[in-house]
């Protein structure tokens, strides 16, 4: 008959392989938000340093079209950063939700792998009494072996 530790093995293979399948969505998870969070960040930048070279060219004098032309590309802007942070959030939730389903596979995967730890140190324990079993009746019989000669 198998080992109960051989037995679960594939079991705790599988568990292995879902913490690691998970383990590579939160990491591809994370580096998806982290790229939209530098998005976002490079659009604020931009808008600030476009705002100051309005401003700076608002000093000299700018005909109105100009004006116009500014005043709705920060708006158009303003619009790109909102919808870009709400891109953020959405990414922020789902790196979440990867986190926890990584975190539920190692604890899972972590579980088991205890399970099958104590099996086999059960299963060593019973193979030792089993050799030391053999050991004793081996050493008895050389006694009695020595005896009657």
């Amino acid at each position: 008959m198998k080992k109960k530790s051989s037995r679960l093995r594939p079991v705790e293979k599988l568990a292995e392989d879902k913490a690691n399948s998970a383990a590579a969505d939160m990491v591809s998870a994370r580096n998806t938000h982290q790229s939209h969070e530098q998005k976002l960040n490079e659009l604020i930048s931009y808008r600030f340093e476009y705002i100051e070279q309005f401003q700076s060219k608002g000093k000299m004098g700018m005909q109105a079209a100009q004006v116009q032309q500014y005043q709705q590309f920060i708006s158009q802007l303003d619009i790109a950063i909102q919808q870009q942070r709400v891109t953020v959030m959405q990414a922020s939730e789902i790196l979440g939700e990867r986190q926890n389903q990584w975190q539920d596979k190692h604890s899972h995967k972590r579980a088991l792998n205890k399970v099958v730890n104590r099996f086999r140190k059960q299963e060593n324990k019973a193979a030792d009494k089993v050799e030391q079993a053999d050991l004793d009746e081996h050493n008895t019989r050389q006694h009695n072996l020595s005896k009657s000669s």
